[in-house]
């Protein structure tokens, strides 16, 4: 993790802002509420704030809270971004095992043999692996 002294401060709340602002670039403080779910408008200025105070975002001059710095940190690290989502590297993975296992099916076709019934169990294993993994990181996504 290279985020210095910014790992410890990015937790809770804060790493939901954080990752957030990292997503939308730019966000006015009634944006930021709504769109985590915070009760006060008075939160989410406080963990923006909390940014600002890091370096991590600045204020523009009309008071928008702007992304000023990327840092890594571990709780992204097994995610990309893609425009303004991330998602979990495991996509790559289970996409890429995916397209082999359609290419080895038609490939094999529908003959049968003792070492394609274990290349299909191996296949399928991995497959069900992988897209569990994939689900599983969606879902603890920041």
């Amino acid at each position: 993790m290279s985020a210095g002294s910014h790992g410890e401060d990015l937790k809770g709340n804060t790493l939901r802002v954080y990752t957030y602002l990292f997503k939308v670039r730019r966000s006015g403080i009634r944006e930021a509420q709504r769109s985590l779910g915070f009760k006060s408008a008075s939160l989410a200025q406080y963990h923006l704030d909390k940014l600002v105070d890091l370096g991590l975002a600045s204020k523009d001059e009309t008071g928008n809270y702007v992304l000023a710095k990327e840092v890594k940190i571990e709780a992204l690290e097994q995610f990309l971004k893609i425009g303004t989502y991330i998602i979990p590297r495991f996509v790559l993975y289970s996409m890429m095992l995916s397209i082999l296992f359609a290419y080895f099916v038609i490939v094999a076709g529908t003959e049968i043999s003792r070492l394609s019934v274990w290349a299909y169990v191996f296949a399928i294993t991995g497959l069900v692996i992988t897209w569990y993994e994939t689900i599983r990181a969606w879902r603890r996504s920041p």
